[in-house]
């Protein structure tokens, strides 16, 4: 469902997505008592009744901004402002649900998050991509994510601290499990 933040009446609630968001939590709510009182019959499981709302925003990377005067003290104000491009203030589901979309992902993929060489990755769509958004990546991370042979892998740059080997080597060890694409942001 998709709503624009038009305001009502409601007092207590605000807008109209807020009154969307309260309808489905109640029918939620209400399906949920229903089922506490029912026995589970052989291998069923409970059903996941959750929902996710997403607020358009703007990108969760800093754009370069190719309007400015070209010279020396501009450029060198832009790259350093792209150093850490991430936006202050985002989080690791924010960047991971643009990485998504722009991967050519719906929202509703299933993402899952696992502990691989004490680091957390993001599996999307059953392992197809997997998504490294730490800021500290080691050799153990690189390895432990191409024996699970994704199809695609995106990790954060900052990640790489600046070792161009261990960048290297990642590319090298991607392309040699059959990685189709790595890339990082």
């Amino acid at each position: 469902m998709i709503q624009l933040p038009e305001p009502t009446d409601l007092e207590n609630l605000g807008t109209v997505s807020r009154v969307c968001i309260e309808r489905v939590r109640r029918v939620i709510n209400k399906m949920d008592d229903k089922d506490n009182g029912r026995l589970e019959l052989g291998n069923e499981t409970k059903a996941d009744r959750g929902f996710q709302v997403f607020k358009l925003k703007s990108s969760n990377f800093t754009a370069w901004n190719s309007d400015l005067p070209q010279n020396n003290e501009e450029l060198s104000k832009q790259l350093v402002m792209h150093v850490d491009h991430l936006v202050p203030g985002r989080g690791q589901e924010d960047v991971l649900y643009e990485l998504l979309l722009k991967s050519g992902f719906p929202l509703t993929t299933r993402v899952e998050i696992m502990t691989l060489a004490d680091k957390q990755i993001f599996s999307i769509a059953d392992g197809a991509m997997l998504i490294c958004l730490e800021k500290q990546i080691t050799p153990e991370v690189i390895k432990a994510i191409a024996e699970r042979k994704p199809e695609r892998v995106v990790c954060l740059d900052e990640g790489f601290a600046g070792n161009d080997q261990l960048k290297t080597n990642a590319v090298q060890t991607m392309k040699a499990k059959g990685v189709t694409k790595f890339q990082t942001v």
